[in-house]
């Protein structure tokens, strides 16, 4: 398998391609949308949702990104990257998302920003109906049980009924921690900050 990386400037790029390369998978990092030819793309992401979504519009990469979702290959959203996946976001006052995800992306509620670790737990047969989690090439285990860290401000409401979701933690149980539909994965915390749960994520999800 060959992963791209997109890079639009957002930033912790590097840090999520030496993430999935412990799992001694090849990636590219692209920076124009037909570069985008690998069977996994993954949207990294750190900053406002404004921003990122004006360059991902005003680049085309939008476009790109949805001929690769509707090619049936894989696409994993990170931090912003995923909360930019959904129909629309609050942050910067209203921001248009991709829309590949039901629902939005809020405020938290009752904080100003969440930045800690958390435990995550799930046994690989509940994602088995999306097909993001249908292949397991790397790794034999069958749950997964970690920490991990998240730092974020905003938080994604899934409305998408027939999803893989976990909540991001007890106190915030009603925003999307990991989100799995189809072909697409959202992963609200850092896993490439998330130490050794990090990697045996990858390699579950690969």
């Amino acid at each position: 398998m060959k992963v791209d990386i997109l890079d639009i400037g957002s930033g912790n790029i590097r840090s999520v391609k030496n993430w999935i390369e412990k799992s001694n998978v090849s990636t590219r990092i692209v920076t124009q949308p037909d570069d985008i030819k690998s069977e996994m793309l993954v949207l990294p992401g750190v900053g406002s949702a404004g921003s990122y979504m004006q360059r991902m519009k005003s680049g085309h990469f939008d476009e790109a990104i949805k001929a690769h979702v509707d090619k049936g290959h894989r696409l994993m959203g990170i931090c912003l990257g995923f909360q930019i996946m959904m129909e629309y976001s609050e942050e910067d006052g209203h921001v248009e998302g991709l829309g590949f995800l039901n629902g939005h992306v809020e405020r938290l509620i009752g904080q100003a920003s969440h930045n800690a670790w958390e435990p995550l737990s799930f046994r690989r047969q509940e994602m088995a109906g999306q097909s993001f989690g249908s292949q397991h090439h790397l790794t034999q285990k069958r749950i997964f049980n970690g920490r991990v860290f998240y730092n974020h401000e905003y938080g994604v409401v899934n409305k998408s009924q027939d999803a893989f979701s976990l909540p991001v933690s007890r106190a915030f149980s009603q925003y999307s921690g990991l989100l799995v539909k189809d072909n697409i994965i959202g992963i609200q915390f850092h896993p490439e900050k998330s130490q050794i749960s990090g990697t045996d994520l990858i390699n579950m999800i690969l």
